[in-house]
């Protein structure tokens, strides 16, 4: 709008054979205003990205790949479980191939899944159902808590299935599978 008017006036003083004043600082300002729009844009953008890719891949994306192998109790949890793992600075293939070994999901999911929305093997209290492993209230507390504590480790530098094993399974190959689900997720 102001470039319009700007090019109006002087236009129409080229016919008029008048002398036309600008004024620099009213149009410094508004460049200067501009560019400020544009910083923030910028800004806002790589928040954006920050918070919904990971790997050059948006959260959206990810979340296409999960659900194709997210079955049972977590059918269509793909985009939560992308979104939440990106946000929080975690692997959402590794999140994801984790709960894929610990529930059962590929098929259908375990009981633990399906009665107490535990999805990550936790022990602890409020007991399921008298037992040693956690009860959740929800799915997605369960999700959150499962990823919580995956990035806990991810977070101190133990970003790999075998590097969190030991803190993670008594099992000694559960990195193996636990790989394996991760090369399906990704492809």
């Amino acid at each position: 709008m102001l470039d319009t008017i700007i090019l109006l006036s002087l236009f129409s003083s080229l016919f008029k054979n008048e002398v036309i004043e600008v004024k620099h600082d009213y149009l410094d300002n508004q460049i200067q205003i501009s560019i400020n729009n544009l910083d923030k844009e910028y800004d806002e953008y790589q928040e954006y990205l920050r918070l919904h890719t990971f790997n050059g891949e948006t959260d959206t994306e990810i979340a296409e790949k999960l659900d194709r192998y997210l079955n049972s109790t977590l059918e269509g949890k793909g985009q939560f479980i992308a979104e939440y793992s990106i946000s929080v600075g975690m692997d959402p293939y590794l999140a994801t191939a984790v709960m894929l070994q610990e529930t059962g999901c590929y098929w259908t999911c375990s009981y633990l899944t399906r009665v107490c929305n535990n999805v990550g093997g936790q022990k602890g209290s409020p007991s399921c159902n008298g037992g040693s492993y956690r009860r959740f209230d929800t799915l997605e507390e369960g999700l959150k808590f499962t990823i919580n504590k995956l990035n806990s480790y991810y977070q101190n530098g133990k970003t790999t299935p075998r590097e969190i094993n030991p803190y993670y399974a008594t099992d000694k190959t559960w990195y193996q599978k636990v790989e394996r689900y991760m090369d399906k997720l990704q492809s």
